[in-house]
Formats: structure tokens, C-alpha cells, sequence
């Protein structure tokens, strides 16, 4: 993971934290930090039953400020900023490289609604009753999740990268940190009315057209915070709301008119199936940057090549775009 000097734009996902206690001794700033390990006798299976916790539904977490979790104490339990180096990834998600007090580099990211794999994961200690899991990458690497919701499993996943430290320790550690501060009150993000950070992507396309257009026995899932996703005996289909760089003619399709005089950019693709994904900017954010809307259906099936992938998208997308806000 290479970290590049720019304001507020990144990807990376999850976040790690170091407590350290510096009471009367050696200096800490010229030592490193041996690595520690968890006893079995530490962990417990985490709970698994329904998750009911108001503080951590998906619609807690939307209007979150991932950037300022990070600067609001966790980066601070772990070393010192280094520069410029805090990075927003979309709506959801920031990053923030600082170095320890023995001088290594610790790189944290923090995403909210990732995906909590269970996959090679271990079931660690609840945290304020939440159940985590942890799955150590490699000898630098951890990744640590609370789980917030069930079907599917989603959860405020922290990632770190520790080179000569202990990054599940230091992941753990952030963890609570985090947990504790949504639990007492997130920073949240300001954004102005028409924002889609509150909206919820998987209550805006009509039901009865997405099964009409994607087959019978249709099932929808949030796919994250901002990403919705349905799954049809026809095709699949997805909608996500980000922050990024504006659409475009060219890489991003052609234009096309959508309903309200909304500019939108078309792409399709027959390399594999047919799809087509639909992109529009729906409000602007300054520097060719705004909150993004993207919609993408997929018809993977062998006999997809005479599907009208593009007409089939828009006729979901028309049912979208009156229940987005308004300026």
C-alpha cells in the first residue's frame, strides 16, 4: 500500500491503533516496540446472535466522519501524523500513515460498513458487545472487524499495517477506541440537504420493476453503507453512491439524458455477459470532484448477447432519480 500526498482522497480501508505508556524511564522515541502476542486464555467466542445495537446500524454510520474518528484520539493513541497524511476514500472510508514512538511507520485505514469476513478470521473478545473478528494478513498486516449487522455480515473494519510492531495488537486497540466513540457520539459530516450521505441506496428503486427487469425471486442486500445490491434469475444489478472524480465522456461512456434534465454517461460492455453501468454527478464538491451516483446491471448468463443490458438499466435508474434528494 503506497500512500500519496494529497488531500482528503484515497481508498484504503480499516484502521489500527498502538496504546503506549510513557511513564518515568528511557526515552521512548529512540526505542522500538517489541512485538506482543494473545493468549488463547484472551479470547472468547463472540456473540452470535442478533445484533441490536442503535449506535452501529447502518444508518448511524452513513452520516459518520471516518477522517475525524481517525484524528480524534485513535491516530493519536498510535505515534504522530507524518505531514500530510490523512486521506478520505469515498464516503465511508479514510486512511492516515503515522510513526510510533520508536520511529516505525504505522499506516491505518478505517472503513465503515465493510464486509466481515469470516473466512481465515478468528473470533476474538466482544468489544462493548459487539462480536470481532481478526484476520492477520501477514507478519505486518491484521485486519480487525466488530461486526454491526447480520445477513450480511457488516462491520467497522480497522486495518493495519506495522512493520517490526504487532498489528492485531495495535488493531484491537484502535477498535475499542472507535467502538467507544460511536457509542458516545460520532463526529458527523456536514453536508448540506441534498447530500446522499443519508440516503439509503437499497430503499430508492422500485421493487416491482427491479424483479420485472432482473427475474422472479429478485433478493436486495446492502453491499456496504453507501452500495446497494440485487440478485435476480436474470441478471444482478448494483447501486453506489461515492465521492470521487466526476463521469465523463469517453472512459465513462457516452452521454445520455435522463428524466429532470440529469446529464448521465452510459457504458456497455460484451466482453463477458452484457453490462451497462450508468453514471451521474448529483452534486458537486469542487476540484472535478462530487457525490457520485453509479448504476450497473449485469446479465452473466451464456445467452446474454442479444440483452438490451443499457435499456433494461435505465428503466431502474428512471425509478431512482425522483426519490434522490433535491437541491
Amino acid at each position: 500500500m503506497h500512500f500519496v500526498a494529497r488531500p482528503r482522497r484515497f481508498v484504503p480501508v480499516v484502521l489500527i491503533a498502538l496504546t503506549v505508556s510513557a511513564c518515568a524511564g528511557p526515552d521512548l522515541g529512540k526505542q522500538n516496540f517489541p512485538r506482543t502476542t494473545v493468549t488463547q486464555s484472551s479470547r472468547a467466542s463472540a456473540p452470535d446472535g442478533p445484533i441490536d445495537d442503535p449506535a452501529v446500524t447502518l444508518d448511524a454510520q452513513r452520516t459518520v466522519d471516518p477522517c475525524a474518528i481517525l484524528q480524534g484520539g485513535a491516530a493519536a493513541d498510535v505515534g504522530r501524523t507524518v505531514g500530510d497524511s490523512l486521506y478520505a476514500g469515498g464516503l465511508d472510508s479514510c486512511s492516515i500513515k503515522v510513526t510510533d514512538a520508536g520511529g516505525k511507520e504505522v499506516r491505518l485505514s478505517l472503513q465503515l460498513g465493510d464486509f466481515a469476513t469470516s473466512l481465515n478470521a478468528e473470533e476474538m473478545d466482544p468489544v462493548e458487545g459487539l462480536p470481532v473478528r481478526q484476520y492477520k494478513i501477514d507478519e505486518e498486516s491484521c485486519t480487525v472487524t466488530a461486526v454491526t449487522s447480520r445477513d450480511p455480515d457488516l462491520g467497522i473494519s480497522l486495518q493495519v499495517t506495522y512493520t517490526g510492531g504487532d498489528p492485531c495488537g495495535a488493531g484491537m486497540t484502535a477498535l475499542r477506541r472507535v467502538v467507544a466513540k460511536m457509542h458516545a457520539g460520532p463526529p458527523r459530516l456536514n453536508r448540506p440537504s441534498n447530500s446522499l450521505v443519508a440516503v439509503d441506496p437499497c430503499a430508492l428503486a422500485d421493487d416491482a420493476v427491479v424483479t420485472e427487469v432482473l427475474g422472479r425471486g429478485t433478493t436486495k442486500n446492502p453491499s456496504g453503507l453507501h452500495d446497494c445490491g440485487w440478485s435476480g434469475g436474470t441478471a444482478d444489478a448494483d447501486l453506489r453512491f461515492t465521492e470521487t472524480v466526476e463521469p465523463e465522456e469517453g472512459e465513462d461512456g457516452t452521454a445520455v439524458s435522463l428524466a429532470g434534465g440529469v446529464t448521465a454517461y452510459q457504458k456497455k460492455e460484451t466482453n463477458a455477459g452484457a453490462r451497462c453501468t450508468i453514471a451521474w454527478t448529483h452534486r458537486r464538491t469542487g476540484d472535478g470532484e462530487g457525490e457520485i451516483v453509479k448504476f450497473e446491471y449485469d446479465n452473466y448468463h451464456d445467452d446474454a448477447a442479444a440483452d438490451d443490458s443499457c435499456g433494461k438499466a435505465r428503466r431502474i435508474v428512471e425509478t431512482i432519480l425522483p426519490k434522490l434528494p433535491k437541491s
